[in-house]
């Protein structure tokens, strides 16, 4: 079964059901790529989050509660090749 909810303000019956699940729960985008638990705060997830510049950071999702941020783990550039 799968549940589509703002972890930022889950409603009551998803925190009920969080409960209930207890270490059961896994928490995923869209795309079904688990996200990581907020190892500062134990209730967040680690998501990807754009600055006022545009630039990206990982961070809490229970933002201003945690402030917790970390960097963007470096992807590997594509190879381009040349056109013969």
């Amino acid at each position: 079964m799968y549940l589509v909810a703002d972890s930022r303000q889950p409603s009551r019956y998803i925190r009920e059901l969080c409960e209930i699940a207890g270490d059961d729960i896994r928490f995923e985008t869209t795309e079904g790529t688990a996200l990581r638990q907020c190892p500062t705060c134990l209730v967040g997830q680690i998501v990807e989050k754009r600055n006022r510049d545009g630039s990206v950071f990982c961070g809490c999702s229970q933002f201003p509660d945690c402030s917790r941020t970390e960097r963007v783990p470096p992807r590997p550039a594509p190879r381009l090749r040349r056109k013969r």
